[in-house]
């Protein structure tokens, strides 16, 4: 179906409007002027014949009468008869039956015609009159009337221009033909203004908006040299220069989006009205707890950044804060975004840096600062005191002597126990730790370690078991690290189990052979005071500290923060995992998961 609007039609609908109008009004022009100009040549022929025969007729009349059917008129459409005292003499007719009855009647019928007869006298009419084909002619008729012999005579020519109508007929046909041409033609131009004009005018189209929605697939075609074919290059040239700049935008857009979910700081973009237009997964967290903690619909604006949006908005200056909520800080930086003309704000940039991270580790190396300077302290002070008691003479046995020099050696152990907890943390982390793993049997590995804590839990009423499972006997690991790992988790089970207040204290390790996931699992399970949810995640970060009875029981206060650091380096360097699980007053689990190796397979 053609549109209206279509530029084909239209350029083809004007073309014909003015072709056809052009046409129409040069052959009616012209038919009306070359109709006219002929009628009147013959009008003035016809005239100048008839006088012609008049001067005859002046001259001799009885010559006219005599030799009228002779005389050969100017045209052969001249018609002349004289008649003496009403009744007719003599007629010249040429080619006679160009004037048939039936005209003489249509041309005695004209009114006109009538009046000048009836009249008598000298008289002229040019007009028109119907012919027996109804068709309208123009006819001359003279009357001239003289003296003959004493009687009355009258000279009637008529000159009739009937035989036009046939010229015209033909005139019509031709102008029938002329139209149907035009039509032809009209037919024509339009199939070639669609196929050179509208078709690749809407193939270009069509590549535009391929173009629009970033498809660059497709190639403008060039058929000819016109102004399409410029418009088909100059597209072919602009697409690959989209093509150029779209990939460069897109890559720069994924580095941008890559970047923004990426980076640990929270984005939120709010325009004027303070909607929400973008997001990063980090500010899309800080959201959904502020809702969740607020209880609030998740399309208000929190509180926290709501009135600073406001002023970033009405001043047009960057705002910098911190905040606080749920135990999270924040430092929390707007920045106002401009239009292109850089008067009004468009919108505000909220970034998000989360400092709870920092805030708790400074506040684990100052506690890790201060346990150190108290862990030192204590045995400095009992190292420095007993020295000074044997300097003095104090003691005065030997027996008195040895019992302080023997404290005096434990807690410079205990210094060296610490200061090499600090060393070993330091190179874990560094990576530079060395495993050196041999097969070791399990039974006697633990009960030379429940041997060392025999003392301690007995002081503490806390019962020390152990249950091996008879599929795992040996395991190939580092003894020394591993004796590490266990002293620091027994040694912490019973310190929080002692504290405990209940009747049946114990610490249990448990070591089995998990078929499932085809692994040696091994656990110190106690039923101590527990572990806080909310401390479960960070308990195994350095200077972290989850104990916090220590408050409570200041007898109870040691330990620097790093010894389950090292426990978790020393069980992933060993290829395994650890994990915790702790109800409150009821159980604590350490779990560490090793990979099984099958001795047998081993051997094959």
């Amino acid at each position: 179906m053609i549109k209206l609007n279509n530029i084909t039609f239209r350029v083809w609908a004007v073309t014909m409007l003015i072709v056809g109008f052009c046409f129409i009004t040069t052959n009616q022009i012209y038919g009306s002027i070359y109709q006219k100009n002929v009628e009147n040549n013959y009008l003035s022929d016809y005239r100048a014949s008839i006088k012609t025969t008049e001067t005859y007729l002046e001259e001799d009349p009885q010559f006219l009468i005599d030799h009228l059917d002779k005389l050969k008129a100017h045209d052969t459409h001249v018609f002349m008869s004289i008649y003496l005292d009403g009744q007719p003499v003599s007629t010249s007719y040429n080619m006679s039956e160009q004037l048939t009855p039936s005209s003489k009647e249509i041309l005695l019928a004209d009114e006109e015609v009538k009046k000048a007869m009836k009249a008598g006298k000298d008289t002229e009419i040019i007009s028109e009159h119907e012919n027996k084909k109804n068709a309208e002619s123009v006819f001359i008729f003279r009357m001239k009337t003289f003296e003959f012999n004493g009687q009355k005579g009258t000279l009637y020519s008529f000159g009739d221009l009937s035989f036009l109508n046939a010229t015209q007929q033909k005139m019509n046909i031709w102008s029938l033909i002329n139209f149907a041409l035009y039509g032809l033609l009209a037919i024509g131009l339009f199939y070639y203004l669609q196929n050179r004009l509208g078709k690749p005018l809407n193939e270009l189209r069509d590549i535009a908006f391929e173009y629009a929605k970033n498809d660059f697939s497709q190639q403008a075609p060039i058929h000819y040299k016109d102004e399409i074919s410029q418009l088909a290059l100059a597209m072919n040239k602009m697409r690959k220069s989209l093509e150029t700049t779209g990939t460069a935008t897109r890559q720069e857009k994924e580095l941008l989006e890559n970047i923004v979910t990426s980076i640990s700081t929270g984005i939120l973009y709010y325009n004027q009205d303070k909607t929400l237009l973008m997001s990063n997964p980090i500010g899309e967290e800080f959201l959904h707890n502020w809702y969740k903690l607020e209880g609030i619909e998740e399309t208000a604006v929190p509180e926290v950044i709501a009135d600073q949006i406001d002023e970033v908005i009405e001043k047009s200056e960057k705002v910098y804060y911190d905040a606080t909520f749920n135990d999270i800080y924040f430092e929390i930086t707007l920045v106002p975004l401009f239009d292109e003309g850089l008067e009004n704000v468009r919108g505000v940039l909220v970034s998000l840096q989360d400092l709870t991270k920092e805030r708790r580790l400074d506040k684990m190396r100052v506690d890790f600062i201060n346990n150190v300077s108290h862990e030192l302290r204590t045995p400095l002070v009992m190292i420095q005191g007993y020295s000074e008691a044997i300097l003095d003479d104090i003691a005065e046995t030997e027996a008195e002597k040895h019992e302080m020099a023997s404290i005096i050696g434990e807690e410079s152990k205990r210094m060296n126990r610490m200061v090499n907890e600090m060393l070993d943390l330091s190179r874990m982390e560094a990576g530079h730790i060395d495993l050196i793993r041999e097969d070791v049997i399990l039974e006697p590995f633990f009960r030379k370690l429940m041997a060392r804590f025999n003392r301690i839990a007995g002081s503490s009423h806390v019962r020390l078991t152990l249950k091996i499972d008879p599929g795992v006997q040996t395991y190939e690991m580092d003894e020394d690290k591993m004796n590490q790992v266990f002293v620091n988790l027994i040694n912490n089970a019973i310190r929080h189990t002692a504290m405990a207040e209940r009747e049946n204290k114990e610490v249990k390790l448990w070591v089995h052979l998990d078929k499932v996931f085809d692994e040696v699992v091994m656990e110190v399970i106690d039923n101590g005071m527990g572990i806080m949810e909310e401390d479960i995640p960070y308990i195994f970060d350095r200077f972290y500290k989850a104990d916090k009875s220590r408050t409570v029981y200041k007898t109870n206060q040691t330990g620097t923060g790093i010894g389950l650091s090292i426990v978790k380096n020393i069980v992933e360097e060993h290829g395994g995992t650890i994990e915790v699980k702790s109800v409150p007053n009821e159980e604590t689990v350490f779990a560490m998961r090793f990979p099984y190796i099958d001795p047998n397979e081993t051997n094959v």
